[in-house]
């Protein structure tokens, strides 16, 4: 009736074919240091923000900066807040004035 002409892989053909999906799937996915990287550059880019808005005494654009660094908490969760460190900044620099 049927003949099944169809051959299957071996266990090494199989191994190999999933070794190479595996490989695939990690090329798409970065590493943990460029995610470090991104976030450190990130939380440096908001605080940047800050500090060049209040040099210039644009009140405008230090609420912008303060409500990027609040969007920016809210998104991760699980790092330390950047709105935090904006408020130490402009207590630290109140101090100083």
């Amino acid at each position: 009736m049927f003949e099944h002409n169809r051959s299957f892989p071996t266990p090494l053909e199989e191994a190999l074919r999933r070794s190479r999906i595996v490989d695939a799937r990690n090329a798409l996915w970065p590493s943990e240091a460029e995610v470090v990287d991104a976030e450190a550059g990130v939380r440096a880019r908001l605080i940047a923000s800050f500090l060049a808005a209040s040099a210039a005494f644009d009140q405008v654009a230090v609420d912008g900066a303060l409500a990027e660094a609040r969007t920016y908490d809210l998104a991760n969760p699980g790092h330390p807040p950047v709105l935090n460190e904006l408020i130490a900044i402009h207590e630290h620099s109140a101090e100083a004035a």
